[in-house]
């Protein structure tokens, strides 16, 4: 799997250069006038990152296939087995027109011919965050949750953490309590109102407000709302690795119901291969006081 780990940072480097670059790249940060296959307008960078991320896991002996938040249906490269990737080639691309921090996400299934079960068949997931640098965070049974930070001169990441662990309980809560009048879930609101008196953060990147939950503790929250009755993160491209990560870094990952993310059964009819759910993500602490509500 080492392989497929590689590809995913050389992916991660390109989009990293792209986004170093800003407005210099042509067509940097405007829209193409169409919406992806998960219903999200596109903008012209969402392309090239996806283009870096078909680039090098195409060229990847290990993987057989790909399925991206940008693209219908699931990409098979080769019958024989090899790991499957789905991904989220950029993250937050709303933030571009002002210059705030953006990312990717992704999820490696194992090896296999078929489509996977499950998130419980995740063996890596992560994420890369393309802000004041470029981290890269990188998660397996084996290795824990391990944090690298490119090294622009050498163009090559460097490991700072390894085998992280989410505080017990933090100082912070990440939620857009803006909206909470739509909330549909008491047990949202009410967790909402019980973090009051904590600093919430807020980044519109999931890559990027999942980061300092898992770094400095508390709690992170997207839930259903009357609008999106069924939540707005994609399950297969961001709410899976995500939970993946906060598992192995002793936290949870569950819906507003407090299903595990990660029990949700691959989508395997194309149609749903984008579907939403809600989100909780969080620490011990802040996971045990949603639970109580």
């Amino acid at each position: 799997m080492e392989e497929v780990k590689t590809a995913l940072q050389y992916a991660a480097m390109d989009i990293a250069e792209v986004m170093r670059v800003g407005d210099l790249t042509e067509g940097f940060g405007q829209k193409k006038g169409s919406k992806n296959d998960s219903g999200d307008h596109q903008e012209t960078v969402d392309v090239i990152a996806d283009e870096a991320m078909m680039k090098h896991l195409g060229e990847c002996d290990e993987v057989r296939g790909y399925a991206s938040e940008e693209q219908e249906g699931v990409y098979l490269k080769k019958d024989n087995e090899g790991y499957l990737v789905a991904y989220d080639p950029l993250d937050g691309s709303q933030n571009i027109a002002v210059n705030i921090t953006t990312g990717m996400i992704f999820a490696v299934f194992k090896k296999g011919t078929g489509l996977p079960g499950s998130g419980r068949d995740i063996v890596a997931a992560g994420y890369a965050i393309f802000g004041a640098a470029t981290t890269f965070v990188w998660a397996t049974e084996a290795e824990g949750v391990t944090l690298y930070t490119l090294d622009h001169k050498k163009m090559e990441f460097v490991k700072i953490r390894s085998h992280h662990k989410i505080p017990t309980k933090g100082k912070v809560y990440a939620c857009n309590e803006g909206l909470v009048q739509d909330w549909t879930v008491p047990r949202s609101v009410k967790w909402a109102s019980s973090m009051r008196g904590r600093s919430v953060r807020w980044m519109a990147c999931m890559a990027s407000d999942v980061h300092r939950i898992l770094f400095n503790g508390g709690g992170f929250l997207l839930p259903s709302d009357k609008k999106n009755p069924n939540g707005k993160l994609r399950l297969v491209y961001e709410a899976y690795p995500m939970a993946f990560v906060f598992k192995l870094a002793g936290g949870c990952g569950t819906d507003e119901m407090l299903k595990g993310i990660l029990d949700y059964p691959f989508p395997h009819e194309t149609k749903d291969l984008h579907m939403k759910v809600p989100v909780f993500l969080a620490g011990p602490y802040e996971a045990e006081v949603y639970a109580k509500l």
